[in-house]
């Protein structure tokens, strides 16, 4: 008899205490999938929604030429620098790149101001649109001749170089004639 019910009953007994644990596990997922459900239409016209701005979003620089993307750039960059308080000392072109349909529209720029001035601006480039790719950052704290006092750390001049690129698209190509 003992044998029987080992046999028999005991991996039925067991088969339907692992169905009832499924059924309950079920059971409690049930109410989380129909509140998901009703959240699908929402977030199906969400993703319409972002899919048109991104479809819409400047992602290149502007200009019938390198020469004049670049301008457009450095133009670009001068403003958010007066804007932000920092000041350019230089600006050299780099040279221009072809990369997957795309030409790499680069400048190297030296800019002093305040360690605050200095972030802002380098946030305002990440934030930019089209959107900018700093490269090669560097920064030097300017040496002051003693004596002069310093109210604080955002007082501290700095000195900061750092090339700048934007992306132009590639089949706008504009023979020039020399």
């Amino acid at each position: 008899m003992g044998s029987v019910y080992l046999l028999g009953v005991a991996p039925l007994v067991d088969f339907y205490q692992q169905r009832q644990a499924q059924i309950e596990d079920d059971r409690l997922l049930l109410p989380r999938m129909a509140a998901l459900t009703a959240q699908l239409p929402a977030l199906r016209a969400q993703i319409s929604r972002l899919e048109a701005a991104a479809r819409t979003r400047k992602v290149t620089l502007e200009g019938a030429s390198d020469a004049l993307a670049s301008a457009n750039l450095q133009s670009r960059i001068e403003s958010i620098a007066t804007a932000v308080g920092a000041q350019i000392g230089s600006t050299e072109s780099l040279p221009v790149e072809s990369r997957d349909g795309y030409r790499r529209i680069g400048l190297r720029f030296a800019v002093s101001g305040a360690y605050e001035t200095l972030i802002q601006l380098l946030a305002r480039l990440e934030e930019a649109t089209p959107p900018l790719v700093v490269d090669n950052l560097q920064i030097h704290g300017v040496l002051r001749r003693p004596g002069l006092l310093q109210t604080g750390p955002t007082d501290i001049a700095l000195d900061a170089g750092f090339d700048v690129y934007g992306f132009r698209s590639g089949d706008k190509t504009v023979s020039v004639v020399p």
